[in-house]
């Protein structure tokens, strides 16, 4: 009971701030601003798609996929409304242990959004910040997934309302409400997660973000991430730390890791890149092993990218996994990876 009575009080009191928030932008509308609005949208389509081929196992198999395919459409209402739908459709061939339930299409967003001077306020199935700074920075979303996103650290997207504010150039903050269990299961309990980041751009290309999460249980569950990254139009260089405490609300099951990423465009139509993570997790107090052992390890990740036009790309690259249980197999493939959209 304490803990329902907990999770609605944190729920509504946020929800409150946010609604004060928006009704505070909406009165102070500028009624001077006589331009036409004419409502309007425009679709979205994305496609991530590869060929892979294992090396040094007799046993791995070459393979086409279609890794994942978003779809939908974003759509202006009003001068400070839109909305936007779009769904997230898996490969069924898509068999890794974090994506063995994707056989079918979520919503992946189903969102309004609210945006006047330096606010904007975004409610429904959401796309979060938490993931948001780190893969603009890693640039490369489809040959591998950021850090905190690959690792199961926080969900890309939730049910929720969040809000951004930006007051100058140097400075934002996103604050969020969620379900906490990600766009692909409902809320089952009376279990909210709370987040906050802040954003400092200490130079036109020096960006340091801090992140924090929280969820209360009997044992709290929380994360505490840091980026800073070195970028520009045609380079970039970032460092990201993540560290999750009380995993599944279990007590001293904390998992950890960093990742170290650069790219650069040698031409206008070329490009190298490579990235590094390391995932280890906290030691079990019965076995005095890591209590993740079997899903701790390093990957590295390089290659060559190819744009021909605007809207495609595609990677030549070589991928690893490192495990640190010694009877878990290493895994290395070389891929080609394709990227379209409009």
């Amino acid at each position: 009971m304490k803990t329902s009575y907990m999770g609605h009080r944190l729920f509504c009191f946020t929800v409150c701030i946010l609604l004060m928030i928006g009704h505070s932008l909406i009165s102070r509308g500028s009624v001077s601003d006589t331009a036409i609005f004419i409502p309007g949208g425009k679709p979205v389509l994305r496609v991530f798609s590869n060929f892979n081929a294992p090396l040094g196992e007799s046993s791995g198999k070459t393979s086409f996929e279609v890794r994942r395919a978003y779809l939908g459409y974003d759509y202006s209402i009003e001068r400070n409304w839109s909305m936007k739908i779009v769904l997230d459709i898996g490969s069924p061939n898509d068999d890794s242990p974090y994506s063995i339930l994707k056989r079918y299409a979520y919503f992946k967003t189903a969102s309004l959004t609210f945006n006047q001077g330096n606010w904007v306020i975004n409610g429904g199935i959401i796309d979060l910040y938490n993931v948001e700074y780190q893969e603009k920075l890693w640039n490369y979303r489809y040959v591998f997934k950021s850090f905190m996103d690959e690792y199961r650290f926080g969900p890309r997207a939730d049910i929720g309302v969040n809000a951004f504010w930006k007051p100058s150039s140097w400075l934002s903050c996103d604050f969020m409400v969620m379900n906490g269990e990600g766009y692909e299961q409902l809320q089952n309990d009376n279990t909210y997660k709370v987040s906050f980041g802040t954003n400092l751009n200490l130079s036109t290309e020096m960006l340091l973000r801090i992140y924090t999460d929280y969820s209360h249980k009997r044992y709290d569950e929380a994360v505490v991430a840091a980026l800073v990254g070195y970028h520009s139009d045609n380079y970039a260089l970032a460092f990201e730390y993540n560290n999750r405490f009380n995993e599944g609300f279990v007590k001293g099951r904390n998992r950890f890791g960093y990742s170290v990423y650069g790219w650069i465009t040698l031409v206008d139509s070329y490009g190298i890149f490579a990235r590094y993570d390391w995932l280890s997790s906290s030691s079990s107090g019965v076995s005095g092993r890591p209590w993740n052992l079997a899903r701790d390890g390093s990957a590295l990740i390089g290659g060559i990218e190819y744009r021909p036009v605007q809207k495609v790309r595609m990677s030549v690259n070589y991928q690893d996994w490192f495990p640190y249980a010694f009877n878990v197999k290493n895994r290395r493939s070389l891929f080609f990876n394709l990227e379209y959209k409009i």
